[in-house]
């Protein structure tokens, strides 16, 4: 036997290693808050809407603007989540604005190859069936102005454009990454249907025959 106790391995394992190893550690934090803090302020020019105004982001909606009965829910058969959100023109504008209408509220970001195959049969359907009370709302998840109007500049788009720059909207709808992802609302903001994935003209025209019919 080496005569060693049973304390002595465990002692040596939790000696200390040099101020070299404490400083190099601080300086790793340093390095990764840091590298946070550029990689969140380089994601768009400009100060989020959110942050200028307390009010955007998910709202209460008023008792007689919910025909169901039951809370909010971001699923078939409930009350669609209130919300108040900027549009690319800096206006404020809140989904009871759309009221009377069907609405495609389509969550999308310019990162998503499917949200940008997609727009263009949003921005021909919102043309098509404006006049029949079809619309459609963009969401932008979590881009800041200037790189989403940049980004829809080649396309033809006149259906609103409201941008959810910190997510919460998107929170409240339970919509992560997998995008795009429709919600079709009745004309009292009832949720009706909970499409994931791209919708074509087709697929469009179909539902507004179905639900409208």
């Amino acid at each position: 036997m080496s005569g060693e106790t049973p304390d002595e391995r465990p002692q040596r394992r939790r000696e200390y290693s040099g101020a070299g190893s404490t400083l190099g550690l601080a300086l790793l934090i340093v390095v990764t808050v840091g590298v946070a803090i550029w990689y969140f302020e380089l994601r768009g020019e400009g100060t989020p809407a959110s942050s200028l105004n307390g009010d955007y982001g998910i709202i209460s909606l008023p008792d007689d603007a919910n025909s169901t009965g039951q809370s909010p829910a971001a699923r078939e058969g409930r009350a669609a989540p209130g919300f108040r959100l900027a549009d690319v023109e800096g206006e404020a504008v809140e989904l009871v604005d759309f009221r009377g209408s069907y609405v495609l509220l389509n969550f999308w970001a310019t990162w998503c190859p499917p949200c940008r195959a997609e727009i263009p049969d949003l921005a021909a359907f919102h043309a098509e069936a404006a006049n029949s009370g079809w619309l459609v709302v963009g969401i932008n998840q979590q881009e800041r102005r200037a790189q989403v109007t940049g980004f829809l500049e080649p396309f033809d788009v006149s259906y609103p454009q409201l941008l959810d720059e910190d997510g919460e909207v998107s929170n409240g709808y339970r919509v992560g990454l997998g995008l795009p992802i429709t919600f079709i609302l009745d004309p009292a903001g009832v949720i009706l249907r909970v499409h994931v994935g791209p919708l074509d003209l087709a697929q469009m025209r179909a539902l507004q025959a179905e639900l409208s019919g």
